[in-house]
């Protein structure tokens, strides 16, 4: 799987794409969210519109991410899921997996509601 970053003003975007063949680099998720969890970013959303498959490990690495992420009160949402790759994700955490959105739009909103909420529970 290829990852491809952003730094935005208010979030960490990250996009995956399925493995160049000429560049593998199978830790390359691990240290991409490494980074957006210490960028300082309140958010991490992450963009799967080039993704046909999602491994695994990327799916099990995703929802880890996700509750460490949220233990420190930043979110990790997911957007732009293909039919396939939704169903490989909800097959292997049904319940605990990350939030899925359909746009980066909506990823934003979502992640404005759910600081908006912290703030009023704190």
């Amino acid at each position: 799987m290829e990852v491809y970053r952003e730094i935005l003003p208010e979030s960490y975007l990250l996009i995956l794409a399925d493995e160049v063949p000429a560049s593998p680099r199978e830790e390359a998720l691990d240290w991409a969210l490494r980074r957006a969890a210490r960028s300082g970013k309140s958010s991490v959303w992450i963009d799967c519109s080039h993704l046909t498959h999602l491994p695994p490990d990327a799916a099990e690495l995703l929802t880890f991410y996700y509750h460490k992420l949220h233990k420190h009160g930043m979110s990790l949402v997911l957007c732009h899921l293909s039919g396939e790759v939704r169903a490989e994700l909800e097959a292997l955490a049904p319940i605990l997996h990350p939030p899925i959105v359909d746009t980066l739009l909506d990823a934003e909103h979502y992640c404005h509601q759910l600081q908006a909420v912290q703030r009023q529970a704190s």
